[in-house]
């Protein structure tokens, strides 16, 4: 049998080649070298100091914009009214009043508007989408940044909606046969579940980060005393996931990652989709104003009395702990939160707080705003009845 034989060759007749190894230029060096640096100064820069990166990265996206001395660029101006409310999409502007919807582009351009027959209008806006609806009315509205992107006319009067990552929305309203009804809608408009509640009232709904579950606050009784309770819905089944009591009526909901974030009159509760509850009391303090959307927290301003008094400012996290309490001084108008911050909008001036409540900037002056939206790249839009502007700290 014949043996394959590889050829080596002759080692004491060829000698290996030494491979001779390339020299990296100097200039080529030091330029790596500055590059590393620079790219290990911003990550330290990112991990140890978050607001003041977010304040390099303002300086650069906005370095453009025509600000006064205090920091404010006028970019938006619009026919509204006292009962004007307002949702900030990116770098566009939500304005929706009885008689109008207007959407303006960061340029103040307008990018959708139409006439509206509104009673009560109400504006749920999230991640870049927002939800405008007429409070016992029966039209609703979802709009992004491009504009329109869906419209529904409901059957019932609409007692409330929420929009939640994505576009997709829950919205509770009136049912014949029924005490109430929600759907949920993705950002097409197109029904993606319903459920009827014959024995209970509805009171508000969300729809989960993920958009996998719908939770709703509802409403029943016992023995003559009212019972608050929250309950989950996976949205590609029929059959309720899982409930829960909660304190009080509820003031306010939001879906979140991993659980849902429900403001009642008494608590802050963060409830888990097995239905666990994460608690905040209030111990006795009254709900004044919510802010839920911060990263990882919620805002509260809880007062001494329902009204007049002294009030108090409390960051909560998601395990339903205190991070921060502070007392206010002043009357506040309006309270947000965003990424890393909640802004306080006062009778005479503006404070952006992080979430330990530690001051990141103040405007003195901001007597003609009536609502702040915060946002979190840390700068503010302050609107007021004919015009908003956005505060660059």
């Amino acid at each position: 049998m014949e043996q394959m034989r590889f050829d080596l060759g002759n080692p004491q007749e060829e000698a290996p080649k030494r491979i001779q190894k390339r020299r990296m230029p100097r200039k080529l060096k030091i330029l790596a070298a500055v590059i590393v640096l620079v790219l290990a100064v911003v990550a330290a820069f990112i991990l140890l100091d978050r607001t003041a990166f977010d304040g390099l990265r303002r300086s650069v996206i906005y370095a453009g914009a025509d600000k006064d001395a205090a920091g404010c660029a006028t970019l938006y101006r619009y026919g509204g009214d006292t009962g004007s409310r307002f949702a900030a999409l990116d770098g566009s502007l939500v304005v929706a009043s009885p008689g109008s919807l207007t959407l303006l582009d960061e340029k103040g351009n307008v990018r959708y508007q139409t006439g509206l027959k509104f009673s009560n209008a109400d504006v749920r806006a999230r991640d870049g989408w927002a939800l405008v609806y007429d409070i016992g009315g029966t039209e609703i509205y979802l709009l992004h940044a491009g504009g329109l992107a869906a419209q529904l006319t409901m059957e019932g009067e609409i007692y409330s909606a929420e929009v939640g990552a994505g576009g997709t929305f829950a919205v509770v309203y009136s049912k014949t046969g029924y005490k109430s009804a929600v759907c949920v809608y993705n950002s097409k408009g197109e029904l993606l579940y319903e459920f009827y509640s014959a024995d209970r009232y509805l009171l508000d709904a969300a729809v989960s980060e993920d958009g996998k579950y719908m939770a709703c606050a509802a409403m029943s009784q016992a023995d003559g005393s009212f019972i608050s309770s929250v309950e989950i819905f996976r949205l590609t089944r029929e059959e309720q996931q899982a409930a829960c009591q909660v304190t009080g009526g509820v003031y306010e909901m939001v879906g979140l990652s991993g659980r849902f974030c429900v403001a009642t009159e008494n608590a802050l509760n963060y409830v888990k989709m097995d239905g666990k509850v994460a608690s905040y009391d209030y111990e006795g303090g009254y709900l004044r104003r919510a802010a839920l959307t911060g990263d990882g927290y919620g805002a509260l301003l809880l007062g001494n009395y329902q009204s007049g008094g002294q009030t108090r400012l409390v960051t909560v996290n998601t395990a339903g702990e205190e991070i921060a309490s502070m007392e206010t001084e002043g009357e506040v108008l309006s309270l947000s939160a965003a990424g890393r911050y909640t802004a306080v909008l006062y009778s005479d001036r503006l404070v952006i707080y992080d979430r330990n409540l530690k001051e990141c900037a103040a405007l003195e002056e901001a007597s003609s705003a009536r609502v702040v939206l915060m946002r979190a790249d840390g700068s503010a839009v302050l609107a007021g009845n004919a015009a908003a502007s956005l505060y660059l700290p």
